[in-house]
Order: structure tokens, then C-alpha cells, then sequence
């Protein structure tokens, strides 16, 4: 099992210095980066990081640590993040702790993921609603059948939505799969876009279970509000 976290984007509507990426904010009185390393370091999971904007702030963060991750750049940041997961799958080629690297969030809720007995497996907050940005997933029978940003509908076929989190559980077929979709999106001229639509176009024939966020708190950091709310939340 390794660990592929996408910190590469610019983090334009958080409003930070144009030099301070975004996963290292300061939420709790530590980066938010080194939030992920820390409960990655206690699973024994290596990780790879993939970087862009302000990359060299990242290095020498990193450097500092006593287990260091890998660094993949990807030159192409300004892109969608789909250029980036491509980045970081093309180094890689077992199973896979997928996650976005903008998420404060409680270690149980990788504790959830990382040993859930389905290889494969999204985490969701099944209490979270769509508003205006969320990615939701629709679950039925402890599966999830639907993904996309937008309220979930009956022709959807599930029992329940929620809120994905941005982390995934891939096992090493699912990734090869997620590697051939990101290629063809990337093709048709999708280099600007996300990569969770890739993602989404393999629930047709990889079973990912729900592994429910059960009330741990987290936060998706885009805007100002977000980060005083995780600030507030893991003071």
C-alpha cells in the first residue's frame, strides 16, 4: 500500500500568499500537509506527494522531516487536476491511498480506510448534502453506485447519498484501470478538468465499497471560511 497525495494547485480562491501553498496552512498549530504525513507515518504507509505551485516551499517543509515523502512535479499545475493524478500514478503501480491534499481531517478517518476489508472503497460523509461544489456519491447495499458533483437523483439507483471526502482505497487493478481512464480523459482534450470523473467512469466494474466518515470531522479547504472553520475545528 502507498499513499499518493495531490498538492500540486495554486489554492487561488483561499487567498494565501502567492508563495505559501495551500497544504501548508496552518490548521491546529501544524501544516496541513504534515496532518496527512503524521497519520500516514503512525499506518506505515509511504507517500508521494505530487507538487506544482510553489514546490519549493514543499521541498524544504519536507525536508525536515525524519520519514520523507517522495515529490513528483508536475510542471502542468495550472492545469486540472487530472494532469496531476497522471503525474503521480506514472510513478506508482500498487495498491493506493488516493487523496486530495486539501482536506483537514481527524486520523481516525484514515484509520476507517486504510484496513476496511474491501480492496477497493471511497469514503463518504453520509450526513453531507450538496449545496453548490460537492462531489456526492450515492450508495446502495454498502456500495457506491454514483458519483458526480451535483444532487444525486432516483435514476441514480441508490438508497442513500452523502458527501465524498476526497480519499479513496484502490487496489493495484483498480489503479491500472484509473491510470487508462485519466489517459483517455487527458486525450479527448480533458487535461483542464478534475479527475474525479475518470474516477467515477470505473464504478461501472470496480465494486467500491462506503467506508462512512461515522461523525469524524473534517473539512475541505477552498476558501477563507473553510480554513478558520478547520482552525476551529482541530484547534
Amino acid at each position: 500500500m502507498q499513499a499518493l497525495i495531490l498538492a500540486a494547485g495554486r489554492g487561488a480562491r483561499l487567498g494565501l500568499e502567492p508563495d505559501r501553498p495551500k497544504c501548508l496552512a496552518d490548521v491546529g498549530g501544524r501544516a496541513l500537509l504534515d496532518r496527512y504525513l503524521d497519520a500516514l507515518d503512525t499506518l506505515s504507509v509511504p507517500a508521494t506527494i505530487v507538487i506544482g505551485h510553489a514546490a519549493e516551499a514543499i521541498r524544504s517543509h519536507v525536508a525536515a522531516r525524519a520519514t520523507r515523502p517522495s515529490l513528483v512535479m508536475n510542471d502542468r499545475y495550472v492545469e486540472g487536476s487530472v494532469v496531476s493524478l497522471a503525474a503521480g500514478l506514472a510513478t506508482l503501480d500498487d495498491d493506493l491511498l488516493l487523496l486530495d491534499g486539501d482536506v483537514a481531517f481527524a486520523p481516525s478517518l484514515l484509520d476507517a480506510l486504510h484496513p476496511a476489508p474491501a480492496s477497493d472503497a471511497l469514503l463518504v460523509d453520509l450526513d453531507g448534502v450538496f449545496t453548490d461544489e460537492q462531489y456526492m456519491a450515492g450508495v446502495r447495499d454498502g456500495c457506491v453506485v454514483a458519483l458526480r458533483r451535483a444532487a444525486l437523483t432516483a435514476a441514480d439507483g441508490h438508497q442513500r447519498q452523502g458527501e465524498w471526502v476526497g480519499f479513496a482505497k484502490l487496489s493495484a487493478a483498480a489503479v491500472a484501470q484509473l491510470c487508462a481512464a485519466v489517459d483517455q480523459q487527458i486525450a479527448r482534450g480533458g487535461a483542464g478538468g478534475g479527475y474525479e470523473d475518470a474516477l467515477a467512469g470505473l464504478l461501472a466494474s470496480v465494486r467500491f465499497a462506503c467506508v462512512p466518515t461515522a461523525g469524524a470531522p473534517w473539512v475541505e479547504i477552498d476558501f477563507p471560511a473553510d480554513l478558520a472553520r478547520a482552525r476551529e475545528l482541530f484547534a
